[in-house]
């Protein structure tokens, strides 16, 4: 029996240097550790489901708010 094909990633490289980027820095720089997780936690719903996109609806948001609260 075949296994069957999986969507997404189990996980996904991160850079070390991340904290340089200047995008990363404005995006600190504006919303604190909070902008941050949100943004990690964004990218870790795009790799885990499709792998290149997430659908960011009113659900999706109100998911999102109530993993991170």
């Amino acid at each position: 029996m075949a296994r069957p094909i999986k969507e997404g990633l189990d996980y996904f490289p991160f850079d070390v240097d991340f904290f340089s980027d200047t995008k990363i820095k404005v995006l600190k720089a504006h919303y604190g550790a909070d902008g941050i997780t949100v943004f990690i936690y964004i990218l870790t719903q795009i790799y885990k489901d499709k792998g290149y996109y997430v659908i960011a609806d009113d659900d999706f948001i109100d998911v999102m708010a109530d993993d991170l609260a």
